[in-house]
């Protein structure tokens, strides 16, 4: 190993003790000083590496080297660290991506290691990623590293590309100069879907970093700094969601206030003794607590709109209630919770928030603070002014404060609307139906296939996005348009979209319906409706007391688990106790059964939402094409469908399950 100092200084006393240093540290002539005392500009010294790459390392090697390591003058590089990039090099090598490294330095306040690249907490399942044994490889929002390293293969790469141009690089990512210096090739030949070539490795089970991807930032001149909004996320603070992935997760939604908004009249008609709706008075003191209630004040009587819509910062964050600290805070997708939304209502709106309980949805408002504290309260309904700007995004008024969202996730109340007070809107409608689409299986009326969404890399449309971004603050040139839309089997769908785009089927509560058999999608690509039918099957059987009964049901769920990619749960119907047959029955059908007592008459909740449901005798043998002809029922919309021998399909629940 060969190691260069490069620096800017002619001063013989400085390099002498450049030398004298490297004589102590390195072996005999493995240590060598390069000085550039002609600069322009002092930060060109960070780009003086180049002629090193391309002539020392690529040029004139002749099998000396196997690797460049580029190391800022603060940053501790182990050989732990190398081992790791080489053996991830390899391991990333098809997918082409390239491994990376977190900056960390130490927080005295924090108690622990924190990034120094990071404004917020990150959920992985909105940044690209690849799974490799037990890791995520995952893309980092902020993917800079304050170093790299190249293979031969990688440095003949580098030397053709734009970033290894002083100018040229400026048309790849607007960093700074020492910035793109070290940036190698984390944004060149980024694979879609893919915001760069960097993926930094994430336990999938414990959500946190390995060890040998950190890199130490010595002089911790972000965490110990207060005025710093780097360097205050804990390392085992700063993923969420990992062990989500491949699973039903927090993908789309979490404690959403639009499944409870309805409840918004119920609650302004109560008894006097009812507290009022909630008002935020948002101090300019992130001390203060910012939020009360009023008994004396009943929120008035206006019927509820369908405009409603979730506030996402500047930051690319969510606006969310925290009724815990009774204060409007905002945090990444994912993490945030839908507790806020605003209803518009022309130039005017209302903020929405929810509440402990379920159900429970109040009316907010937002004021000045005098030097107390103390909240100012107003009592017109809509008590919000909206202001439109030409990027579509809007700003949030009451009298002369603006709602501003700060990097300490905190939103409090400014004189001016600038970016960090302006807000894109998300339709309160399409999270809730990404949920659906999310939480269930559907069938697609186009091409005959059963999806459910997917996590995947998002973006809410900003052109170029902030450094702050929770989301994306720097991406490869076209990068962004894999991750404006979101991808459900045929069609695609836009988070930043004023017309509704998911329209569900109306359910039936009074039946016990919750979930909608038929949606219609808007797709942003074609701008045509494309039809969904739900996709959950139900096969229910009438169970007898008697013992060959049961050697008759095992038969026909054997033939059942024979159907490839059915996932249907099953439903029993006996007057035996459902603790004893839940027992004989095998897996997979045991977890997700639903047992009905035959003794009880009526309605049975919750049965409607399945869809299809297939009636069978137990003994009945499934044949191989049981899916393909329940596709067939679903599309057709006929209601019934004799499935031979034994069984019959229908579009919605007979009425020997609605009857007595």
């Amino acid at each position: 190993m060969d190691v260069i100092i490069v620096t800017n200084t002619l001063q013989k006393d400085e390099l002498g003790a450049l030398n004298r240093l490297c004589r102590e540290t390195l072996t005999s002539g493995t240590g060598t000083v390069r000085s550039y005392g002609d600069l322009t500009n002092g930060w060109d010294l960070t780009w003086c590496h180049k002629s090193i790459i391309a002539k020392d390392f690529i040029k004139e090697n002749h099998g000396r080297y196997t690797h460049f390591i580029y190391l800022e003058n603060d940053i501790r590089l182990s050989f732990m660290n190398f081992c790791y990039f080489v053996e991830y090099r390899e391991a990333l090598r098809t997918f082409g991506l390239l491994p990376s490294f977190i900056r960390v330095e130490y927080s005295t306040a924090l108690g622990g290691f924190t990034s120094s690249d990071v404004f917020w907490p990150v959920y992985v399942p909105v940044q690209s990623h690849v799974l490799l044994g037990d890791l995520v490889l995952v893309n980092m929002p902020n993917p800079y590293n304050p170093l790299f390293i190249l293979d031969l293969e990688l440095g003949a790469e580098y030397v053709q590309s734009p970033s290894f141009d002083r100018q040229a690089s400026g048309t790849v990512c607007p960093w700074g100069v020492a910035e793109r210096a070290a940036m190698g090739l984390c944004l060149e030949n980024v694979p879609a879907p893919f915001q760069s070539r960097y993926v930094a490795p994430i336990y999938q089970k414990a959500g946190t970093v390995p060890a040998f991807a950190w890199v130490w930032h010595m002089p911790n001149n972000y965490a110990d700094n207060p005025r710093s909004a780097l360097g205050k996320i804990r390392m085992d603070r700063m993923f969420v969601g990992a062990g989500e992935l491949g699973q039903e997760g927090r993908w789309s939604i979490a404690n959403s206030i639009a499944v409870t908004a309805d409840h918004l009249d119920d609650q302004r008609q109560g008894s006097s003794d009812e507290p009022g709706r909630y008002h935020a008075g948002v101090a300019s003191n992130a001390a203060a607590d910012d939020f009360d209630t009023d008994a004396s004040l009943l929120a008035e009587n206006v019927p509820a709109l369908s405009d409603q819509n979730y506030l996402i910062t500047h930051h690319d964050t969510v606006v969310f209630f925290d009724s815990d600290l009774r204060r409007v805070r905002h945090a990444p997708f994912g993490i945030a919770p839908w507790s806020l939304a605003i209803e518009l209502a022309g130039q005017t709106g209302r903020l929405l928030a929810q509440g402990k309980s379920p159900g429970e949805v109040r009316q907010l408002s937002f004021g000045t603070a005098d030097n107390d504290a103390t909240t100012h309260v107003t009592s017109t309904s809509f008590d919000c002014d909206i202001e439109t700007f030409s990027d579509g995004s809007v700003g949030i008024r009451t009298g002369d404060h603006y709602l501003g969202s700060d990097l300490d996730g905190f939103v409090r109340p400014k004189h001016w609307c600038r970016e960090w007070e302006r807000y894109q809107l998300v339709r309160a409608d399409t999270i809730e139906g990404l949920a659906l689409l999310r939480r269930y299986s559907w069938l697609s009326h186009a091409d005959r296939r059963v999806y459910s969404l997917a996590a995947q890399p998002i973006d809410f449309g900003r052109e170029r996005p902030a450094e702050s971004s929770a989301l994306a603050a720097s991406l490869a040139p076209g990068a962004i348009a894999f991750r404006r839309k979101v991808a459900f089997g045929p069609v695609a769908l836009k988070l930043i979209e004023r017309r509704p785009q998911i329209v569900f089927e109306p359910c039936n509560p009074a039946l016990g319906q919750i979930i909608p058999e038929r949606l219609k999608i808007l797709d942003s690509n074609t701008q045509a409706q494309s039809d969904f039918s739900l996709f959950r099957p139900l096969i229910h059987f009438l169970l007898g007391n008697e013992h060959s009964e049961l050697e008759k049901l095992r038969h026909s769920l054997d033939t059942l688990s024979r159907v490839a990619g059915l996932g249907a749960a099953i439903c029993i119907t006996s007057a035996q106790s459902s603790t004893y047959l839940r027992q004989l029955i095998p897996e997979p059908y045991r977890s997700d059964a639903v047992f009905l007592d035959a003794r009880v008459t009526g309605a049975l909740v919750g049965i409607l939402n399945y869809h299809p449901v297939v009636h069978a005798y137990v003994g009945c043998t499934f044949d191989t094409d049981l899916k393909e002809n329940l596709i067939k029922l679903l599309l057709s919309r006929k209601g019934e469908l004799m499935l031979g021998s034994g069984s019959t399909a229908y579009t919605s629940a007979p009425n020997f399950l609605t009857q007595s």
